[in-house]
Formats: C-alpha cells, sequence, structure tokens
C-alpha cells in the first residue's frame, strides 16, 4: 500500500476515535465549545511538535492565511453543529456518516477548480458513500 493511503487511513482511525470523544462529552453533557477548546490545544500541540521535528519555520502567505482562517470558521461551524446535534439526543451512528460526507462537496469542488479526473471509480464510490448514508438514517 503506498504511503498516501497509508497515511489517509491514519487520518480515518485518528478522525474516527477524535469523533467517538465528542459523543463520550456530549453524552456526560459537556458544553461543547469547552470541550472543542481543549481538543484545538492538542491539535495546536502536534503541529508545534511537527514544526520542530521538520525543522520548518512558521510561513504563510496573507492570501493563503485567509483561506486557512476561513476553513477553520468553517469547520469550527460544522464540529459545533455536529456536536449539538450529539447533545440533541442524535445517534452517532447516524450523524458522524453524514458528517463524514464532506467528501461529496470536496471532491467535486476538486474537480472544477484542479480539473482532477473524473472517472466511473470515482463517481461509483461517491455514489456509493451517499447510499450509505441513506442506509444509515432509516
Amino acid at each position: 500500500m503506498n504511503t498516501p493511503i497509508m497515511l489517509a487511513l491514519l487520518g480515518l482511525v485518528t478522525g474516527g476515535i477524535a469523533r467517538f470523544f465528542w459523543k463520550v462529552a456530549s453524552e456526560n453533557k459537556i458544553y461543547g465549545p469547552s470541550f472543542m477548546l481543549v481538543q484545538e490545544f492538542g491539535i495546536i500541540l502536534v503541529l508545534i511538535v511537527a514544526h520542530v521535528v521538520q525543522r520548518q519555520p512558521f510561513n504563510l502567505p496573507p492570501r493563503m492565511s485567509g483561506i486557512a482562517f476561513l476553513g477553520g470558521i468553517l469547520l469550527g461551524i460544522g464540529i459545533l453543529g455536529v456536536y449539538h446535534a450529539l447533545r440533541l439526543g442524535g445517534q452517532g451512528s447516524i450523524l458522524f456518516p453524514i458528517a463524514a460526507l464532506t467528501v461529496i462537496v470536496s471532491v467535486p469542488l476538486t474537480f472544477i477548480v484542479y480539473r482532477e479526473p473524473v472517472t466511473v471509480t470515482k463517481l461509483v464510490g461517491l455514489g456509493l458513500g451517499i447510499g450509505s448514508i441513506i442506509f444509515l438514517a432509516r
């Protein structure tokens, strides 16, 4: 298996566990923004360690800083939305797959903006993902 796929699988496992912790926090009636702030401090720690280990300076052009900031706002809104849905009694087995379908937004944007090839296999994969949500939500 190639390295990019292995790294994506690492993201799948670690992201899945982190999202499961949202359910744990919501079941324990923890205020979402407080939980998410502490979780974000963990992310910041990992990123600082990555900078130090890889000996990379912090260098981000203003335009990309704006895109990163906007992405953070959008991600924060999405995270709090899912967390609030869990607090309202939503089932993680339904909410997490729906939230994970971010690919139905990001993949078409990638096709359009970066002109990546659209293949039957990719379209079938997206269709299966959407189909799985339909089955899980019933």
